[in-house]
């Protein structure tokens, strides 16, 4: 008897092919690229009939979950309205939107100058900064990533990201300390002496026009204690450096704030945002300056699909459903339920989970004594264990020992706890097998 091809498995096979013929993929691991067909909420289903419950969140885009009905409805609806115009001109909702972040972030930010990207709007940021200083230098942290153009790309702290630019680059960043506080020799004794010769640092650069950094690190989940950016604050106004808080991963209610600036009392001369801006729909991503910068800014042009009305749209629909459906709280509550079930595991491999509200993730150590990293092997066979179990997730730390889980703000205790349960196996038999 002949067994009935699954169409599901030719409509799989079949645009996996394709995408190897025809796409140029950034990086690939066990069982991906994933292709995707369908998303609701936390849960995306691939051209095979499988589920996943996505702890990527599309690549930290979806804050809403996927598909939020209501942002839907706003991006079809602007499409039949007005959906690009030229630079020179503006439509409805990309004002609103713009009303609404500086409204949502910080009194030391006043106007807003949409990208289509973070990478854009950091290269912007820097613009900004260099014009009103006269200054080329820049400081960054240890273990900072602010995307990969050339620009940017040198606040990057990873040499395997920096070597991407295929020539060596200007060395005009000082690297400063960041908060690792796992790692950190004075952990039980701290007074943030980790800052101790930040000021030689960039005494060493006399020319360094700002300081940019992530509030909270996303590459790792390294969260500071007050303490620490209080101190950073200071040092930097001190020497009458500008501050361009990197709010790419953080912003949009990710952290269980709006902006992660909230929890520290941070006062920034720019925030720049983008990935969970616009709720999924398009590119969009933005620069939110103070009045002093913006006075007399220069960008040359702008970028060509910079504010488009659809996303803008979209945008405006997610902060809606942001306050209406109390996501950023459930980001706040849903972290702390998070990081208790993990701990509650009490797993061996388990060194650290860090989360500020729903970013973050845990470190895996092979001793807990010694807090060595596990093996980037066993870390991506407990990857795969998870992802063979339809847990989809990513990887990262200045180690690579970091299980990265940023899952949409909707998430679910319920949802939590099924990931929890496939941890706890894919741990228990990548162990027994190594």
């Amino acid at each position: 008897m002949t067994t009935k091809p699954d169409p599901k498995t030719a409509a799989g096979d079949e645009l996996l092919a394709r995408d190897a013929k025809y796409v140029i993929r950034p990086w690939t691991g066990t069982g991906e690229p994933v292709p995707v067909v369908k998303g609701k909420g936390s849960v995306i289903t691939d051209a095979y009939g499988k589920d996943y419950l996505d702890f990527t969140s599309g690549y930290f885009v979806n804050q809403a979950g996927h598909c939020h009905p209501k942002v839907a409805a706003a991006a079809a609806e602007q499409l039949t309205q007005i959906t690009q115009v030229s630079g020179r001109h503006t439509t409805p909702p990309m004002v609103d939107l713009a009303e609404r972040l500086v409204q949502l972030t910080p009194r030391s930010v006043h106007k807003v100058f949409f990208t289509t990207g973070g990478s854009e709007s950091n290269e912007f940021a820097l613009k900004m900064v260099r014009q009103k200083s006269g200054k080329s230098d820049m400081a960054s942290l240890d273990n900072a990533y602010h995307g990969l153009s050339l620009g940017v790309l040198q606040a990057c702290a990873a040499e395997k990201y920096r070597q991407t630019a295929g020539v060596e680059m200007l060395d005009n960043f000082a690297r400063l300390p960041t908060a690792y506080c796992y790692r950190c020799q004075w952990q039980s004794n701290c007074k943030v002496q980790c800052l101790d010769n930040t000021e030689k640092q960039l005494e060493a650069k006399p020319n360094t026009a700002a300081l940019i950094a992530e509030p909270v690190q996303a590459v790792g989940g390294i969260i500071p204690p007050e303490a620490w950016w209080a101190r950073m604050d200071e040092i930097r106004k001190r020497r009458g450096l500008f501050l361009i808080l990197d709010e790419i991963q953080t912003g949009v209610g990710r952290t269980g704030k709006m902006f992660a600036a909230e929890h520290y009392g941070l006062e920034p001369d720019i925030i720049t945002a983008g990935k969970g801006l616009s709720g999924g729909v398009g590119s969009l991503a933005a620069v939110i300056a103070s009045d002093e910068l913006v006075e007399g800014f220069f960008g040359g042009t702008t970028p060509t699909s910079a504010g488009n009305a659809v996303s803008a749209a979209a945008g405006l629909a997610l902060i809606g459903v942001l306050e209406e459906e109390k996501l950023v709280e459930n980001a706040a509550k849903m972290g702390e339920y998070f990081a208790g079930a993990i701990w509650d595991l009490k797993d061996p491999w388990v060194g650290d989970v860090r989360f500020k509200g729903l970013l973050g993730g845990a470190e895996l150590v092979s001793n807990r004594d010694t807090r060595d990293a596990l093996s980037k092997e066993l870390v991506g066979k407990v990857k795969d264990h998870l992802h063979a179990n339809g847990m989809l997730i990513t990887v990262s730390g200045p180690a690579g020992n970091v299980l990265r889980l940023q899952p949409p703000l909707s998430i679910t205790a319920a949802e939590l706890d099924s990931f929890v349960a496939c941890l706890r196996t894919a741990l228990s038999e990548v162990r027994a097998a190594a």
